[in-house]
């Protein structure tokens, strides 16, 4: 994957409906002037299509030129096609499959694990305590890595004697129960092919990465796969439990712009976001959920409760914007992505723990140190007191 091709798709995908716009606005001013103003409209069109193909085929330069000097690995392709994914994932799956994520266990260098022959070499400690790590939308595992002044959780786990992180990375573009199946096929695979006899599975999982999980509880009992009897504890951070109100104000703007002719491209290229975007409306993580909601319930909340899987602990984090966690302002905003009432209490589900910490926004409540240290204690406290 390189950081060029993500390039290309960008600006095809931003320049088309401004192309659009250019094209409606224009096409209304040339049919009020009639017939006189066929010559310079066909003048227009052939300069302004020239204006747009040629920024198209400059992105494809700039592209060629970045990638001759990263490479086919360049960390910032790897971001910027995780970006891509999760704004466009699904239509990339299907039109550019090349840009598609496939989701995989990733080694700590973040290069893909094969289960069949790779896991012993990629885990050279394994431990029989598994934590899965889940990144959220548009993100990969380095999500989970921190710097010299703040380790992260993933420096944690691995100074754990014994417990082993286990990174995954996907295309967080598809649909959240497209995920948990192809999750809940990964670690019923990797179950069986683990180095050592395990003892423990817990899954973390960040904003979407946390729905990715509980779908994933769903989809393996009816799939009957066994590791689901091996897991003890799933904690999300930042999850959307209940929806984020920024995908439910892009949604009604998407249907507003629809319905003038000027600014219908805007409101398709809006309407365009994926598939995963969208299950974020109302946290949806089974195909009921988004199939079964209603379209024009354009603010809806939760589509669904689902129970928790038996003998699993669930632990919630959240974060607000505020000092004050309590403080009325980030009750309304949150931490600027998710409010606690989606974090922190997913309807009539009652988890284990619940921590909701003030002063964070929704990227840096992942790398906050008090955060790493509630999941250790969560994750090493005794698995035999997990309730239904």
């Amino acid at each position: 994957m390189t950081v060029g091709s993500v390039i290309a798709i960008t600006t095809e995908r931003i320049v088309e409906p401004v192309e659009g716009m250019h094209r409606a606005i224009s096409s209304r001013w040339f049919s009020a002037l009639g017939p006189v103003s066929k010559p310079v409209r066909v003048f227009h069109d052939t300069i302004s299509g020239a204006v747009y193909g040629s920024i198209r085929l400059a992105a494809r330069g700039l592209g060629a030129g970045m990638d001759s000097l990263s490479g086919e690995t360049d960390p910032s392709g790897e971001a910027a096609q995780a970006i891509a994914n999760g704004l466009w994932g699904d239509a990339l799956g299907r039109h550019h499959t090349k840009l598609g994520i496939e989701m995989a266990i990733r080694d700590t260098a973040g290069a893909p694990v094969a289960i069949d022959r790779g896991l012993a070499d990629a885990f050279p400690a394994a431990s029989g305590r598994l934590v899965v790590l889940l990144h959220g939308l548009a993100e990969t595992e380095i999500i989970w890595h921190g710097d010299d002044s703040n380790p992260g959780l993933m420096s944690a786990l691995e100074n754990h004697p014994e417990l082993t992180p286990v990174q995954i990375r996907y295309n967080s573009g598809l649909h959240i129960s497209e995920n948990g199946a192809n999750l809940a096929a990964l670690l019923d695979e990797l179950a069986t092919k683990w180095p050592v006899p395990i003892e423990s599975i817990a899954i973390v999982g960040h904003s979407m990465g946390g729905l990715v999980a509980r779908s994933a509880l769903v989809a393996g009992p009816e799939a009957g796969h066994g590791w689901i009897d091996n897991v003890h504890d799933v904690v999300t951070i930042g999850t959307p439990h209940r929806g984020t109100p920024l995908e439910k104000v892009v949604n009604v703007l998407s249907r507003g712009l629809g319905v003038a002719r000027s600014s219908r491209p805007l409101g398709a290229f809006l309407n365009g976001r994926s598939a995963g975007i969208k299950d974020l409306r109302y946290g949806a993580i089974t195909d009921d959920d988004w199939k079964h909601a209603d379209p024009d319930a354009l603010l809806q909340d939760a589509v669904g409760e689902h129970a928790f899987a038996q003998g699993v602990r669930h632990h919630f984090g959240a974060g607000a914007v505020t000092a004050d966690p309590l403080h009325p302002i980030s009750a309304m905003v949150g931490d600027l992505v998710v409010r606690p009432s989606s974090s922190a209490n997913p309807g009539q589900l009652v988890p284990a723990n619940v921590i909701v910490l003030g002063g964070h926004h929704h990227l840096s409540l992942v790398h906050d140190p008090e955060v790493s240290e509630h999941i250790i204690t969560w994750l090493t406290s005794d698995p035999k007191r997990a309730g239904g």
